[in-house]
């Protein structure tokens, strides 16, 4: 049996002063697409199988899922955990597309201790520079004739994760330079990055080293005060056989980093909690609040306990543990403050 621990949190009404960076809301992470030839039964249980490879990977944030025995022995499966499938056909290209039982995934990632990754996920920009074949170097843009712009956009779609291209416009271009972006400057990046507003900025560059590509990342985190140009919070140096490796390593490198800080560990034992907001002066407030903490993956069951005035109390159990649920809320600023774990309580204030 589970152990259930109690935890206070009390949430209370604070000043409040906005910070742009906003976490993105990511839409059909229980669906994925996949290209086909034809409509043959054969073709499509196998296609149907790697799609609901595609999507286990979308909610847990783990490349390495089909390495778990129970999700390996669920994959020949996959029909079962469809809600339905269509065939798409966009300039003679056909497209099998299927959704799966957001109920029957989520049951399945809690039985094999996998974690949950939620709709709400941080906004990261990715700084990327380049070499062409000519050996100049560039910043890959979000240009839709670009190719490596592509390839990283579909990839990273593929894994549910929002990550932005710079515009690389004339604005981009005299707060920043190739060189700065090649050379990994946090500060000269993050003084071009204030204009996009995202939680985290992504510097990396793909270098040719012969017959290898060697790929260099680090990520940055925003805070009230800005990008920390000292606190590089996860980077990784690789090395790959091509450079279309070395671009979906990264694409997957850092969602798997973005995954751990926010997904929710199913494996942690439940925790009970109780909580109260105190700014709530309307039903329809009320129902907001109600409807979002039932939205969050990390709170399994809540409910109203008890009402008086403007200060509601809801008691909840965690799925994971309290860090993860403090984590997400920080993320989400939909209930703004911080958890002070050493008074072992929360001020918050419910934005509407």
């Amino acid at each position: 049996m589970k152990k259930i621990f109690l935890y206070t949190l009390i949430f209370v009404a604070i000043v409040w002063t906005p910070v742009l960076a906003q976490a993105a809301s990511v839409d059909s992470l229980y669906s994925a697409g996949q290209d086909v030839n034809n409509q043959s039964k054969s073709l499509r249980s196998h296609t149907i199988k790697a799609l609901f490879k595609s999507v286990l990977i979308k909610i847990s944030g783990q490349s390495d899922i089909a390495t778990n025995p129970l999700i390996a022995a669920q994959l020949p499966k996959a029909m079962s955990y469809i809600t339905n499938f269509n065939y798409q056909g966009v300039a003679g290209q056909q497209t099998l597309v299927a959704s799966f039982s957001e109920t029957l995934v989520d049951r399945l990632l809690k039985q094999a201790g996998v974690s949950i990754w939620g709709s709400q996920r941080p906004s990261a920009m990715l700084w990327l520079a380049v070499e062409t074949p000519a050996f100049e170097r560039v910043v890959v843009a979000d240009e839709p004739s670009d190719t490596t712009a592509l390839l990283l956009t579909a990839h990273a779609n593929n894994r549910g994760m929002p990550i932005l291209l710079p515009l690389w416009d004339l604005e981009d271009q005299l707060a920043l330079s190739v060189t700065e972006v090649w050379g990994l400057f946090p500060d000269s990046v993050a003084q071009a990055n204030a204009r996009y507003a995202t939680d985290f900025m992504i510097l990396a560059k793909v270098v040719s080293h012969g017959l290898t590509y060697q790929l260099h990342w680090a990520i940055y985190k925003q805070d009230a005060d800005g990008f920390n140009y000292d606190a590089i919070v996860a980077s990784g140096l690789d090395e790959f056989v091509d450079h279309q490796q070395a671009l979906t390593a990264l694409i997957d490198q850092t969602s798997d980093f973005f995954a751990q800080q926010y997904s929710v560990d199913t494996s942690i034992d439940s925790a009970a909690v109780e909580f109260t907001v105190t700014n709530i002066d309307s039903i329809g407030q009320y129902v907001a609040v109600l409807n979002y903490l039932n939205s969050l993956k990390a709170i399994e069951t809540v409910y109203l306990k008890r009402n008086e005035q403007q200060k509601f109390t809801f008691s909840a159990t965690l799925l994971g543990s309290l860090d993860s649920l403090t984590e997400v809320l920080q993320l989400e600023k939909q209930l703004l403050g911080q958890y002070d774990k050493t008074l072992g309580y929360a001020t918050y204030l419910w934005r509407d």
